[in-house]
């Protein structure tokens, strides 16, 4: 019986890949409601809640930057670590192969 540890590097990436594909789609969508907010931010120009109307475009848009960031660090980060532990796994398994003989 020998035990295997397999790590399919392309299915890691196949997830962050996917990761920044779900971040450009929350990306557009938040884009499409920062035109909407300025289209209605437009229309309020000078009026009653206009000031707030600015603060929420603003607040929101500093949240979709931060998560796009975020999202963008823990892809790369993801996509290091997995190629660091394949090499650990690597070293380790070459290791025991070279005591065995």
């Amino acid at each position: 019986m020998s035990d295997q540890l397999r790590v399919d590097r392309g299915s890691v990436q196949q997830h962050v890949d996917d990761t920044r594909s779900n971040m450009a789609n929350f990306r557009e969508t938040g884009e499409g409601a920062d035109r909407q907010q300025a289209h209605l931010q437009n229309q309020m120009e000078g009026g009653v809640g206009s000031d707030l109307q600015a603060q929420t475009r603003s607040v929101s848009r500093h949240h979709g930057e931060e998560i796009d960031t975020n999202v963008n660090k823990l892809a790369g980060k993801t996509s290091e670590n997995t190629d660091e532990f394949i090499a650990n796994v690597r070293s380790a398994a070459n290791k025991s192969l070279n005591t065995i003989n």
